[in-house]
């Protein structure tokens, strides 16, 4: 009989971000083609098989109704990132609601190419935040949205907006590299180009 899968932690974690929930690409990401052209995803440690079943797993209990396990381990970090890989899906909603009501003390906080997740899920609580992502290939209604932007990834030659509700830009890079050519923007992530050692050092994502 084989052993039903269950991963040991429900959280990953990823020396730049912190603790994240991942989540799949396939039938999860609706991506630009500049998204889908750099996708840090697609290749590398989270692309290896066994990442990719623990993100296949993850979706679908984070769709269900008993999330205490996950609570638990949320409790245990002043901030969780959703969908460091992927993309939330809207049977995700009520799962992520529930995270947040019930770990007041950890900030949750991401980016989403899905204006409709932004919408239900930004202002609930006050320790949910989900920024829209943008870049030179989003179509024009995606800038339509009303509320808290980040754009990336950020190529060569891109013209990143003077649009105050863009709040974080993260330069295109790869397997910790920032490609060469790029140079560094005012609103650049720092962690990116290695200013300082991580997201829990900074927190811009989330300070809005």
């Amino acid at each position: 009989m084989n052993k039903i899968y269950h991963p040991t932690m429900i959280l990953s974690e990823n020396s730049k971000t912190g603790r994240s929930i991942n989540l799949p690409i396939a039938k999860h990401c609706t991506p630009t083609k500049n998204c889908a052209k750099c996708c840090y995803a697609k290749s590398g440690h989270t692309n290896r098989p066994t990442n990719k079943n623990k993100q296949r797993w993850v979706s679908q209990y984070l769709a269900g109704n008993d999330l205490t396990e996950l609570i638990g381990e949320i409790k245990k970090h002043t901030a969780v990132r959703l969908s460091a890989t992927g993309d939330l899906l809207e049977t995700h909603i009520p799962g992520v609601l529930s995270l947040a009501k019930n770990c007041p003390q950890t900030m949750l906080w991401g980016m989403t190419r899905k204006l409709d997740i932004a919408y239900e899920l930004n202002y609930r609580f006050p320790n949910l935040k989900m920024m829209v992502s943008v870049d030179s290939s989003s179509p024009a209604e995606v800038w339509d949205y009303d509320g808290v932007l980040c754009y990336g990834p950020r190529l060569e030659g891109d013209v990143v907006p003077k649009d105050s509700r863009i709040k974080t830009v993260f330069p295109y890079h790869h397997h910790g590299k920032v490609k060469k050519g790029l140079v560094k923007g005012p609103k650049d992530c720092q962690a990116v180009w290695h200013e300082i050692p991580g997201c829990m050092v900074c927190g811009r994502c989330w300070s809005w």
